[in-house]
């Protein structure tokens, strides 16, 4: 066994597209605090109009639902490299790791919390990634997959309450006694709604294809040609649904939602090919994102920091009366000074706090600094 991958050995692309994907997981969480308003589907406020309406359709078709598949086959990747170098027992100690960085995230800060939901698949998948070949993972992978969507189907109508009731408490004490029954609600969730992507990065990751990028640009843009379109086009009709261009009911309804659910695989797998692209070549900034990307748990866990202080009705207070477009800014700007600070450290060297716990706990005897 060898201990943990040092900064000057690891390849660009997968820390490039977890710098990017920082800014969609920023999108994705900043909507789920305007809580203070009737909330329609998949979160969203309902009655938006306007630039509210057309943020809404966009963050639908390519970030709603395609964001935590793609972290969680980046997830899967970054499995792949640990389980090559050392054996089952350490794959399990990094799931378990994860799940109590996800515990704490979830019940001092934000419970849709998805670090424990990615720890307990690796807990679950550790002697699969080790006894099983990269076919037999996709058939697994399929087989939950498929489960997930038919499950989606139930969910079709407009949500009523937010995403994470815990947001809209009035005091920090409501706020954080919301939240142990809902981060273990996500986290069993979300670890079966992920759980197919994981599988699939562990795949990618054998494959080798975003370690060289540059060889494989045409596996690369069959999937983001193929995921987008198809995300995009399975995503749609939910989205309309959001804008209040129509209401799907019933069987139909059904459909729609888990439409929208496999067009979250697609998608996923759409933006992890255009990542991918965009890792192939040379072009300003990327060395500072993906330098970022290296930094990808803390600033997914500072986000949280800022949105609490920001957006939260107990505390900042604004998600209480800003729009979308607003939330989706706010988010951005978040992503954007994370990128620049997180990427100048790390270019002077430095590991993520959280990176470097996750790293001492996984190998609790080697030493992990950088070599």
């Amino acid at each position: 066994m060898t201990g943990p991958t040092g900064l000057g050995t690891r390849t660009i692309t997968p820390d490039l597209a977890r710098g990017l994907l920082l800014a969609l997981i920023a999108v994705a969480n900043a909507h789920l605090y305007l809580v203070e308003r009737p909330i329609g589907y998949r979160g969203y406020p309902s009655g938006l109009t306007g630039a509210d309406a057309v943020v809404a359709v966009v963050q639908m078709v390519l970030v709603d639902g395609r964001v935590f598949p793609l972290f969680a086959a980046l997830v899967g990747y970054g499995v792949a490299r640990l389980a090559e170098r050392a054996p089952e027992s350490v794959v399990r100690r990094r799931g378990i790791v994860l799940i109590g960085i996800g515990a704490l995230h979830g019940l001092l800060l934000f419970p849709g919390d998805i670090i424990g939901a990615y720890g307990l698949v690796i807990l679950l998948t550790a002697p699969a990634l080790a006894t099983s070949s990269s076919r037999g993972l996709l058939a697994m992978s399929g087989a939950i997959g498929v489960f997930v969507v038919l499950l989606s189907s139930g969910a079709s109508g407009p949500q009523g309450v937010p995403t994470v009731p815990s947001i809209a408490a009035p005091t920090l004490g409501a706020f954080l006694a919301g939240h142990p029954g809902e981060w273990l609600v996500t986290t069993l969730f979300s670890a079966l709604l992920t759980a197919p992507a994981v599988l699939v990065g562990v795949v990618i990751g054998r494959s080798r294809t975003l370690d060289e990028p540059a060889a494989h640009r045409g596996r690369l843009a069959v999937w983001a040609a193929g995921g987008l379109v198809a995300g995009v086009a399975l995503g749609l009709p939910l989205a309309l649904a959001v804008v209040g261009v129509w209401s799907p009911t019933g069987t139909v309804g059904g459909v729609v939602a888990a439409a929208h659910a496999a067009g979250g695989y697609a998608g996923a797998l759409g933006l992890l090919g255009l990542m991918g692209l965009l890792g192939s070549v040379s072009w300003p900034g990327r060395g500072l994102l993906a330098a970022a990307g290296t930094w990808s748990m803390t600033l997914y866990l500072s986000q949280s920091v800022v949105f609490v202080a920001v957006l939260a009705v107990w505390a900042g207070g604004l998600g209480s009366s800003a729009s979308l477009v607003t939330a989706t800014l706010i988010g951005l700007a978040t992503w954007l000074v994370g990128v620049v600070v997180a990427g100048l450290l790390a270019r002077a060297g430095h590991r993520g706090p959280f990176e470097l716990l996750v790293r001492r706990l996984t190998y609790p005897r080697a030493r992990t600094s950088d070599r």
